[in-house]
């Protein structure tokens, strides 16, 4: 068994699950800003949280797969610590351990989406605040560590527009002057 997975294309892997999990995660905060506009009928919400919540574990559990396999990968092994704890990574130690830390923080997010129901609005929503910030560490980690960035730049650089698109409609949202739609007397 462990012929049959060392003989895999591991290295490829690694890079193929860290690019769809980017992809996917991205994909899941683009739908969480989506899925806020105030234009949705509530069946549509509803559908787009699934498919929000879909994407971004999917990503999440792609993204813990891509580190998992860098253990076993006989081209650039990382040893448990090095993916475990971040900035221990002999190779790229700030960009892999932005990785890491990327990681531990979806996992909070998820976490706390999911027991949501015992936390106080405003706390989850703080903790679901730090979706911002596993982006980026997302995107500084794939753009600069992967070795597929050459031929995928734009692919970053258009995620990149997309959040920040729909994050300033969902800030503009927010700041928009409530109108009044009751009829007058």
């Amino acid at each position: 068994m462990a012929q049959f997975i060392l003989s895999l294309p591991l290295w490829q892997l690694i890079r193929t699950l860290g690019i769809v999990s980017y992809v996917l995660i991205t994909i899941g905060i683009s739908l969480g800003l989506i899925y806020t506009f105030p234009w949705w009928n509530a069946a549509r919400k509803a559908d787009a949280f699934e498919v929000h919540t879909f994407f971004t574990n999917t990503g999440m559990l792609l993204g813990i797969l891509h580190g998992i396999i860098t253990v076993i990968d006989p081209y650039m092994p990382f040893s448990w610590s090095e993916v475990l704890v971040p900035f221990t990574a002999q190779h790229s130690p700030i960009l892999n351990g932005l990785g890491t830390l990327a990681a531990y923080s979806l996992l909070l997010i998820i976490f706390t989406s999911d027991i949501r129901h015992l936390l106080a609005r405003k706390v989850w929503h703080l903790m679901h605040l730090l979706s911002y910030p596993v982006f980026v560490m997302s995107f500084i980690h794939g753009y600069f560590v992967g070795t597929d960035t050459g031929t995928l730049g734009w692919m970053y650089l258009i995620s990149v527009l997309i959040v920040l698109i729909l994050t300033g409609i969902r800030v503009a949202l927010v700041r928009a002057p409530k109108t009044n739609t009751a009829p007058h007397s």
